[in-house]
């Protein structure tokens, strides 16, 4: 669930995109960032697939090793197969024929049912309004949320296009709505 939600949140993946995601795409630290904050590089196949290379982050990487130790697996050194894998196979006779050869990772709706999951976990303490947004969130919010951050925290808008996979520069526009915001009430107060 970790997994997914950092992946989701940290590189915009879609839910489709987290099930064929392969170890074997993941890049040890890219040559690219800072040696005290290192970045590692996954390469995603995307809508109309189209291949794209997104970052990701050390949280997520140590998510994936934690994810892989529950399986009896170093993530670091086994360097095949699907990026995440769920843990236990129901013993459905299609769960088994499905998940025979061992090197399947979750559905889109397997990623779904996760997430809404953690979310309902998520829910003690918090008002009637927070629980109810919080219960109704998808993967795919997760990808907003890593869109607008990105645009808030001066990101180029076409770094973030690339990592989102966005054809269009249009269409990542969307995620600069709260920037354009802030720009506006300087402005303002400037004259």
């Amino acid at each position: 669930m970790r997994v997914a939600l950092l992946l989701s949140g940290d590189s915009g993946l879609r839910r489709e995109e987290l099930t064929v995601c392969r170890r074997e795409d993941i890049i040890t630290p890219s040559t690219y960032g800072e040696t005290d904050a290192p970045v590692w590089e996954l390469k995603v196949l995307g809508k109309r697939k189209k291949m794209r290379t997104v970052p990701v982050s050390p949280a997520a990487i140590n998510a994936l090793d934690a994810h892989w130790r529950d399986r009896g697996i170093d993530f670091f050194t086994a360097k095949d197969g699907p990026l995440i894998k769920p843990c236990f196979i129901p013993p459905t006779a299609h769960a088994q024929r499905k998940h025979s050869n061992g090197d399947l990772s979750y559905s889109p709706d397997g990623i779904d049912r996760m997430v809404r999951c953690a979310m309902k976990r998520l829910v003690a303490g918090l008002t009637t309004d927070d629980m109810k947004q919080l219960v109704a969130t998808t993967p795919h919010a997760f990808r907003h949320t890593f869109g607008t951050q990105a645009a808030a925290n001066d990101v180029p808008l076409d770094v973030v296009q690339r990592i989102l996979g966005h054809r269009s520069l249009q269409t990542t526009t969307i995620y600069v709505q709260a920037e354009k915001q802030r720009m506006m009430r300087e402005a303002a107060r400037c004259f």
